[in-house]
C-alpha cells in the first residue's frame, strides 16, 4: 500500500514523537532542575504540636485550655537550628503558670505569649497559637483567641 521507504518515514517519525514526547521532555528537565537548583525552590516550613488540657488559674477561676501552636521556620534554616518543640512547650506552660495579670483578657495574654516565644526562638519567622478556653461556671460557652505574629524583617536572623 505504502511505498517501502515511506514505511521507514513513518516508523521513523512515530520514534522521534515518542522520543520528544512532553512527558519524557519534563522527566528529563525537573530531574535536572532539581538536582541543579534545588537551594532555588522556594520553601515554606511549618511545625504544629498541641499542649491538651492545660489547668490555668485565671479570671477568678480554673479554666481548661487547649492550646494549638504552628511555628514557621526561617528560610534556609540549618539542621542544626530546630529547636527541640518540648523546650517551647516548657516555656509556653512556664509563661502561664506565672502569667502575673490575672484579669487580662484571653487576646491580650495570647498577644503576650506569641511576642515571649517569637523573641526567644530567632529560628522562628512566625507562630500561630490558639488558646481554647473551654466553658466554666462563669462563662458556658467555647472560645477561643488566635493570635499570628511574624519576626519583622529588621529582627530576621538566619
Amino acid at each position: 500500500m505504502y511505498p517501502a521507504n515511506m514505511k521507514q518515514i513513518l516508523f521513523l517519525a512515530i520514534i522521534i514523537l515518542l522520543l520528544i514526547s512532553p512527558v519524557s521532555a519534563q522527566k528529563s528537565l525537573s530531574s535536572d532542575t532539581d538536582s541543579k537548583n534545588e537551594n532555588s525552590v522556594l520553601l515554606a516550613e511549618d511545625f504544629s504540636f498541641l499542649i491538651q488540657d492545660f489547668k490555668m488559674n485565671h479570671q477568678s477561676e480554673v479554666n481548661n485550655l487547649n492550646i494549638k501552636i504552628r511555628v514557621r521556620y526561617e528560610n534556609g534554616i540549618s539542621d542544626s537550628k530546630y529547636p527541640d518543640f518540648r523546650a517551647i512547650v516548657k516555656d509556653i506552660e512556664d509563661f502561664l503558670n506565672n502569667y502575673p495579670n490575672k484579669i487580662d483578657y484571653w487576646e491580650i495574654l495570647n498577644k503576650k505569649l506569641t511576642l515571649l516565644v517569637l523573641k526567644k526562638y530567632r529560628m522562628l519567622s512566625s507562630i500561630t497559637t490558639e488558646i481554647q478556653v473551654s466553658p466554666s461556671q462563669k462563662v458556658f460557652y467555647l472560645r477561643s483567641s488566635i493570635v499570628t505574629r511574624s519576626q519583622s524583617k529588621r529582627r530576621r536572623t538566619k
